[in-house]
């Protein structure tokens, strides 16, 4: 596997021919085989499979959490930022130094890192929340604070001229429907007024319709990219049918 930096002109994220295997011998087990993807920047893209395609192994290829077997990826961001399902705030720093945690590790001076932070808390509409601590929030709240400090871990590739990348492992699994949609609804906004590059991993087909430009879709282990949507065509219900007919095929077809 090779790993560049790609200039800004060039796409956020690809992917070429990206395959995992884990274990050795008799006991290897396939996750990945030829993964294509790219994605631009400031593009919204949504992976989404079944449980156990590879999607999670692919972010974390991606975020430079887990190397590939083989393939080849190109960045235009060395920090891309990863949010999972849990928050993972450090329960003893309020929410503020939450937030503010990427960018003292980054080498930011206190006022402005504390500038900044106050600034990404109000982009995710908790001003005024930024002195209480993780335990005082509620779950959306915190999911909201992690947002905000995967946002600030951006920042410094923004500074060097490339372009922001968030890596989402189905951040809202864990919500409650009401909360999950309103938080929905606030990551479109973020993302509409960031342009960050966003690379989302569901197995919700509406969630994958609702927030993505583009829909990914993976086969069933090992995973590969077996077909693509834009959401902006055709009508949002009849492709919620139709990408839900092609998830079941994939899931049908790997079970027999």
């Amino acid at each position: 596997m090779t790993a560049t930096l790609a200039t800004a002109k060039n796409a956020a994220v690809t992917l070429s021919g990206v395959r995992k295997v884990f274990g050795h011998g008799t006991s290897a087990v396939l996750a990945l085989d030829g993964v294509d993807l790219q994605v631009e920047p400031g593009e919204f893209v949504c992976l989404l499979g079944a449980s156990g395609c590879g999607k999670s192994t692919l972010l974390n290829i991606v975020a430079g959490l887990d190397a590939p077997t083989s393939g080849d990826l190109e960045l235009t961001t060395s920090r891309p930022a990863v949010m999972f399902q849990e928050a993972a705030l450090m329960p003893w720093l309020t929410a503020e130094r939450n937030v503010e945690l990427p960018l003292r590790l980054a080498g930011v001076k206190r006022g402005e890192r504390k500038e900044k932070a106050g600034e990404l808390l109000s982009l995710v509409r908790l001003v005024g929340a930024g002195h209480k601590r993780p335990h005082e929030l509620s779950g959306g709240m915190r999911q909201r604070v992690a947002l905000a400090r995967a946002l600030a871990s951006t920042l410094g590739s923004a500074k060097e001229g490339t372009p922001g990348l968030l890596l989402m492992d189905e951040p809202f699994a864990a919500l409650d429907a009401i909360t999950r949609d309103v938080l929905q609804a606030e990551l479109v906004r973020v993302w509409r007024e960031t342009q960050t590059a966003i690379v989302f991993v569901t197995h919700d087909v509406r969630e994958a319709v609702r927030l993505g430009q583009r829909v990914v879709l993976l086969s069933s282990r090992p995973g590969r990219v077996v077909r693509e949507w834009n959401t902006a065509e055709g009508d949002e219900v009849a492709l919620i049918d139709e990408i839900t007919t092609h998830l079941r095929e994939v899931i049908s077809g790997h079970a027999a």
